[in-house]
């Protein structure tokens, strides 16, 4: 097999990649380890920026967005007995959209299907080879084969967890933070108590509602991270999620939990995202804790990035945005890293010096919604920059 592009991995970044890469009509596979089925059923939490809106919609996946997808102009602060909200459309003119992760996973894997582009599930083995020299490759086993696919790039979108990054180990320089605190993530069949995502920061720690439909509710609650979701009764959790509103009118009368998980929070970046003929993207390049959502923008952004310098490079016979493009994707991505643990600090509880903390992080809350530039600033953020447009 020969191809342009060797995609490793059926992700967001991924999935994203190979579809503008064949609107662009540069040739590309995609080789995912897991089945069609994993692939589409992992549930993940879905808010997306503007700029990721704009990219999936351009590239021909956003009409599932437009229909079902639900437009936020505002979040809701809970915190001392009291809730305060943060306008964001006001602030910045611009809103976000909760879509889950899955269902853009469906949406990109049904218009690869209908493109002539191949996408191979159940495959085994994975490896690359070469990717410091001109004849890179990935082989691997599929339908009982043993197959190579020679290529010009190879673009590792394979998680955090997966082959490409080691690959390339000896080129980077790697930065983690873990978080001493994990959240207990609940799908449960409950219309949500609010049309705004709520950060109840309590003192016993936080409480995050946000919705899957407009009548699935997904909840988070602080927790140990050595958690087991298993021991967690429903009437354990509703009566934790109201402790944890206190002073609100709602009363949380949970219906049936569908699903249950422990989210383990940290933070991680390799620098830099790429060596010789292999690039990193998405969470095989960076992780960020989900209390900000910028996991998935950041996938689509790396995607984005990438390929116009394909695209660039295909058309003009020039690699200077492939050479740049670590240095463009990484500016966002600890500019979504810092937002992200910024948002950590501020909403969880830490025992250490507990009370401490406490006074912080409500002079910092009273601070962010009570100043227009503070207040102006988090907007910025939360919504996230336009998509880099590259200059061909």
């Amino acid at each position: 097999m020969r191809t342009k592009v060797a995609i490793v991995g059926a992700g967001p970044a991924g999935l994203m990649l190979g579809q503008l890469l064949t609107l662009m009509n540069i040739s590309n596979v995609v080789v995912e380890s897991r089945s069609k089925a994993y692939v589409e059923g992992r549930s993940r939490a879905g808010q997306i920026t503007p700029a990721t809106v704009q990219i999936l919609t351009e590239s021909g996946v956003g009409s599932r967005i437009a229909s079902e997808g639900m437009v936020h102009s505002a979040l809701q602060f809970h915190y001392d007995g009291a809730t305060r909200e943060l306008d964001f459309q006001a602030l910045t003119g611009r809103t976000v959209t909760i879509y889950g992760q899955q269902e853009i996973i469906k949406d990109l894997v049904a218009a690869r299907l209908k493109s002539e582009s191949p996408l191979l599930f159940d495959a085994a083995d994975v490896q690359v080879h070469n990717t410091d020299g001109n004849a890179p490759a990935v082989s691997f086993k599929h339908d009982g084969r043993q197959q190579t696919l020679e290529c010009d790039f190879v673009v590792g979108c394979d998680g955090f967890h997966g082959i490409c990054r080691p690959h390339i180990a000896d080129a980077l320089t790697c930065f983690s933070h873990t978080y001493p605190f994990a959240w207990l993530a609940v799908l449960a069949e409950m219309s949500p108590i609010s049309p705004d995502v709520i950060f109840s920061s309590h003192e016993t720690g936080l409480a995050l509602f946000t919705m899957r439909s407009p009548k699935v509710s997904r909840i988070y609650l602080q927790c140990a991270p050595d958690e087991d979701p298993n021991e967690w009764s429903a009437t354990r959790i509703w009566e934790l999620l109201q402790s944890r509103i206190e002073g609100r009118p709602e009363k949380v009368n949970g219906g049936a939990i569908i699903e249950k998980s422990i989210v383990q929070l940290r933070s991680f970046v390799a620098e830099k995202m790429q060596k010789g003929r292999l690039f990193l993207a998405g969470d095989a390049a960076h992780i960020v804790p989900p209390s900000a959502a910028k996991g998935l923008n950041l996938a689509v952004s790396d995607a984005n990035i990438l390929a116009r310098a394909f695209e660039h490079f295909y058309a003009n016979d020039k690699d200077d945005l492939l050479l740049s493009y670590s240095d463009i994707a990484l500016k966002q991505v600890w500019r979504d890293v810092q937002f992200s643990h910024s948002m950590a600090m501020l909403l969880h509880r830490y025992d250490d010096n507990a009370q401490f903390h406490r006074r912080l992080q409500i002079a910092e809350l009273d601070r962010i919604l009570g100043s227009g530039p503070a207040a102006q600033n988090f907007a910025e953020l939360w919504v996230g920059n336009p998509p880099f447009a590259a200059s061909i």
